[in-house]
Parts: C-alpha cells; structure tokens; sequence
C-alpha cells in the first residue's frame, strides 16, 4: 500500500499545477471582458475557459512547432503571473472553501479514487490503434503534410490530441493518457460534486438550478467510466467529448434558466457557452451537428426575447466578438484539416483542396463506406448493410446492451417525459411550468436524428441520452408544482442514487478495486508492440505492428496498413510529410 504513495501523489501534484495553469490563462481571458473571479463557480468556469483557449492556442502554434516544453513553459508563465496578480482573491476562494467540509471530504475521496485509477494499463483499442501515434507526431514536428496517407485514421482532426501532447513533458513524457483524461473528468466531476451538495441544501424552488439537477445525474454515469482497468488511462475522444458536451447543455440551461433575471450578465452566458461549442466542433466532427443545434437553438431563443432590439449596441459588440472567436478557431482547424488530409473536415468529400498530399478521392469513400457499415453491425458486408434495414435488429441489440451509456438514460427520459406530461395535463389549470421548456431538448433531437441516419454508434450520442434523461427529470420535477419541493428533490435524488448503486454494483462484480502499484513506477505502462520493416516503392522504411493494427508506441513512422505507393515528399525527412504516387495500383484501406 506504500508504494501507491509515490505514483498517487505524482498524479494528484501535476493535476493540480496543470488545475492552476489552465485557471490561470482562464482568469485572464475572464478579466479582459471586465468578468473577475467572485466564486468557485468562476473559478471552475476559468478553468474550462482556459483549457478552450489553450486548444486554440496550440492549434496556430503546431502549424510553426511541434507542441512541446517550450509552448507548455510559456503558458505556464502566462498563468503564473495571472494568479499572482489576482493572489488575494485565489486566496479568499481558498479561505472559503476550508469552511466546506463536506465537500472538501468528497472531493478528496474521488481525488484518491480516480488517482489510482489513472495508474491502470492503457488497454483501449484506439488509443494503440490511432491516438498515442497521432500525440507522438504532435510531439515531435510541426503538422505534418498528408500524414492521412500514412495511415488514414491520423487524419482525423482531434484538436484534443494537441492537449495530449502538451501534458507529455518531463516525466509525463511517453505516458500523459495516464493524466490528460483523468484531470478533464476530475475537474468536472469537482464541479458536479458542489452542484449536487448545494442543491441538496435548497430550501426553495426560487433557489433550485436546473443545471445542478443536470451535474448530480451525470456523476454516476462520468463515475462508470472508472469501473475499467483502464477506463481513464487514455486519450479517447469520445470521453472528451461527453465532458465538453455535459458543460454545454450546462451552460445552456444557465441561459434559459437567466435569460429574463435582472442584474445576470446575459453577454457572458452566451459567450462562455459560444467558445466551449466552438472547441468543441474542433475535438470531433460527431460533436458538430449538437453544436450547430445548440447554437441555432440559443441563437432563437435570444433573438425571441428581443435582446437584439433592446440593445442593439451591445448585441452587435457580442456578435463581433463571437465571430472573431470563431475565426481565430475554426479556420486554423479547418487548415489543419487541409494540411493533414487534403480536405477540411477528412473523411467527409466536401472542401477537397488540390494539393500533391490529398487523399486520394476513391479511399476517402471507402472509408466513409466502412464507417457507415462498421456503426451498424461490425465487419458486416458492406452492399447487405447499407443495402437494407436488416441491420436494425442486432444493432437494436447491441443498443440494449449498452446498458449504462445508453439504455439507462433512455428508460429514465422516457419515464421523466411521461410524469411530465401527466403532470402539465393534472396541472393544466395552475400557474404554467417554469421549467426550461421541450425546447430545451431541441438541440438534442436534431443529433439524435441525424446520428441515427448516418453513424449510428451509441458511444457518439451517451452524452446526448444522459443530457436528455437529466433535462427529462427536470421538465418533470418543474411540472409538478403541487406536490412539495423537497419531495420532489428526493425523487430526482432517488433516480441519482439508483444509478450510483448500479455503478457501485458493476465495480463489485468486476472486482475493480483500487489497483496495486505497477512494475513500471507505479504505474502500468503497455508493454512494447513487436512491429517490423515494411519498403515501399520509393524505399520509404515503414514500421508496421507484427500482430494486429495497434502500433501504440512503436518508433515512426508507424502504420498498421503499409500501401506500396506511399512516398515521402522530400525523401529522407518525414516533417514535410506523405503523398500517394500517380499511376500506381490502388493501395489497401485502413476501416
């Protein structure tokens, strides 16, 4: 048990510096819109804010240099000097929070428990296949021209995997998956454990936070994560993308639930939700059709309200900077897109540039063709899958199975929807509902709708199913009105609860208790891949994994699917990138 001192404390020690930093530039970019940190809440805004910007920061430096210790340093010396000019009032949030025992006992329970779970393997499929190769390329030179031709898979533009390698420094170096996710998931959770402790001290329904009722039913789901050997030792997107996806319908609800309460600053609700949608078009393209959705949705709402006409001035000065927020995110990523594919958002066909490195047209289909096929029934036949809807009944299956990521949250809205509308019907004749309204769960229906004609994978809508259940409790619990506040508290509790047990359940019969220290440190690193040398046409020397499609740490240029055509640009130096030589035979597709 000693020796889980030492990798424990390692963990925690550079969550918390990495905590400071992205808080720090948060803290920043908060004061220059005149908006100073006056509570915790801020200061977990600041974080999020600061980890956005950072994403937007390291995308313009990775077209000069690759994301390293220098980039890291200088950030670090940004935040530094942020929290040294704000010192007294970090200080008095500190002084604060000594007050909250309560809190302060449950954080530092789930910091011990997600630390030691941060020490586990990193087994997911992925993150060998695709993601430690895509963050060793960060690492190690500026973007890199078709480096989808390499291996198609590293043309996915994860602005994420810029994050990744800027946390893999010192003696992070080789292993940040073991603390990239862990410290996304712990500061989220951080959050919700406060929401969830404050809205059990609510008294009155004037008090109760719709988006509090959202943090305290997402834990259980976030906490499944860790029920894994190696639930959050890794650099999985999807994880990611629940996060920033839970933080935006967050934010979202805090405009609905402000949007007329006088004395609220309505510019910066909408502008803080604006900047996590805009990075979070940039982490996956799955996230593009919610974000669209949402900000459409808000866009709608607040042109409804009238705040355009009321005051013109600032809406327009709010829509400026906006818009040059997206400009300043959007087009280096859609650059990114160009330089690492040919295309701006790979592997869709739209915004093809012609350029030596592109992709050739015919594998971006096949590749659009497999993932259609593989969302469906896994190594199904292609013609027979996209041909019919035979698919429906196994992929149904597959859906029911996936009992806490999907199945779970859909029973919980389906249930909540109906006490909802019986609840408006009983109460037809009273004062009408100050919930968020069904036009809250707009943005989600319109994802849900176009992920189920294009890729339907569960894992690309859990964040979507568990907003839904939780804006689900919350329509019911407001339609209620009759019956009184605390009951009513306890019952959305209740759900909660049940869902925590069943997490606790899971982690029983899988016997996933705290790990051991491991061989290598105290952690378990993955052991190396045994890989061997592939000569293409041009003599290009390509390392290729012996058994399997997982290249994990092998030296590069690594690549599970060798094609014979593939040439370096200028011969002998890989940073300037890959082609596919004209005229020769069609090469194999990486699925």
């Amino acid at each position: 048990m000693l020796d889980l001192i030492g990798p424990m404390s390692l963990v925690l020690m550079s969550w918390l510096l990495l905590f400071l930093l992205f808080s720090g530039l948060g803290m920043m970019a908060l004061r220059l819109i005149g908006k100073p940190c006056a509570s915790g809440w801020d200061w977990l805004d600041s974080f999020w804010l600061g980890w956005a910007l950072s994403l937007a920061t390291l995308q313009i430096w990775h077209f000069f240099f690759p994301v390293n210790e220098m980039i890291l340093l200088l950030l670090a010396l940004l935040a530094a000097s942020q929290l040294i000019a704000q010192r007294e009032s970090v200080a008095s949030l500190l002084m604060r929070l000594r007050g909250q025992r309560a809190y302060l006992l449950g954080l530092a329970l789930l910091a011990l428990w997600l630390s030691n779970r941060a020490l586990a393997m990193p087994t997911a499929y992925d993150s060998g296949f695709r993601d430690i190769q895509a963050v060793m390329w960060i690492d190690a030179y500026p973007i890199v021209p078709g480096l989808g031709n390499l291996f198609s898979s590293l043309a996915f533009n994860h602005s994420v995997y810029l994050y990744d390698a800027l946390l893999d420094v010192s003696v992070w170096s080789g292993r940040s998956q073991h603390i990239a996710t862990g410290l996304l998931l712990m500061t989220y959770l951080a959050g919700a454990l406060r929401s969830s402790l404050n809205l059990g001290a609510c008294r009155s329904a004037g008090a109760f936070r719709w988006s509090r009722m959202l943090a305290a039913l997402t834990i259980p789901y976030l906490l499944f994560f860790t029920v894994g050997r190696s639930g959050i030792s890794h650099f999985l997107t999807d994880t990611v993308v629940d996060i920033v996806g839970f933080l935006c319908v967050a934010y979202f609800l805090d405009y609905l639930q402000d949007r007329d309460t006088a004395g609220i600053d309505q510019g910066h609700l909408v502008l803080r939700l604006a900047i996590l949608i805009l990075v979070g078009l940039t982490i996956k393209q799955t996230f593009i059709v919610f974000g669209l959705a949402l900000a459409a949705t808000v866009a709608f709402v607040w042109l409804n309200q009238g705040e355009f006409r009321r005051a013109r001035k600032r809406a327009v000065g709010l829509l400026r900077l906006i818009a040059a927020l997206a400009s300043i995110v959007l087009l280096p990523w859609l650059a990114r897109g160009v330089v690492s594919s040919g295309y701006i958002a790979f592997p869709q066909t739209v915004g093809r540039v012609e350029v030596d490195w592109a992709i050739p047209h015919e594998q971006l289909l096949a590749r659009q063709r497999a993932m259609s096929t593989n969302t469906r029934i896994r190594g199904g036949n292609q013609d027979e899958v996209l041909g019919a809807w035979d698919w429906f009944g196994p992929w149904l299956r597959k859906f029911a199975n996936s009992i806490m990521p999907a199945m779970l949250p859909s029973l919980i809205a389906v249930g909540a929807l109906g006490l909802y509308a019986a609840g408006r019907r009983r109460n037809r004749s009273a004062n009408r509902a100050r919930g968020p309204g069904l036009i809250a769960l707009a943005p989600l229906l319109a994802m849900l709708t176009i992920w189920f004609l294009t890729y339907p994978e569960p894992k690309y809508v859990r964040y979507i199913l568990w907003s839904m259940a939780a804006i689900s409790v919350i329509l019911a619990f407001e339609a209620w009105p009759n019956v009184s506040f605390r009951g009513r508290l306890i019952a959305a509790y209740g759900v909660a609860m049940l869902c925590l047990a069943y997490v606790a359940l899971l982690i029983v019969v899988r016997q996933s208790f705290p790990l051991p220290a491991g061989p290598d440190d105290g952690f378990y690193d993955h052991w190396p891949v045994a890989y061997e040398q592939y000569v293409t046409d041009s003599g290009l020397r390509l390392n290729v994994p012996r058994d399997g499609a997982q290249c994990w740490q092998a030296p590069l240029p690594c690549t599970p699917y060798p094609d014979a055509r593939l040439e370096s640009r200028v011969p002998g130096e890989l940073r300037h990138g890959f082609r596919i030589a004209k005229f020769a035979e069609t090469g194999p597709v990486d699925a």
